[in-house]
């Protein structure tokens, strides 16, 4: 074997790895492409039963302040 001849095996390894590569990644999707996604059908019930027992979230209307602020002498205490 000469020199020219290691670089063209060189060469046709790195495209057999690079199609192996791709046949990895193609070959698991083409596979899958015909399930139903069972997670998605389950993210869609959830999604569907929190809209309905969410209420707003909004300023106290009684002391004008939000939930989250804390008193403003908190610190005297």
């Amino acid at each position: 074997m000469t020199a020219e001849d290691i670089l063209a095996l060189c060469m046709l390894l790195v495209l057999v790895i690079s199609a192996g590569s791709l046949a990895t990644i193609f070959f698991p999707m083409m596979r899958n492409a015909g399930r139903e996604d069972e997670l998605a059908d389950l993210l869609k019930d959830d999604e569907a039963s929190t809209e309905s027992e969410t209420e707003p979230v909004g300023p106290d209307e009684e002391s004008g302040k939000l939930p989250w602020e804390k008193d403003p002498d908190w610190w005297r205490e």
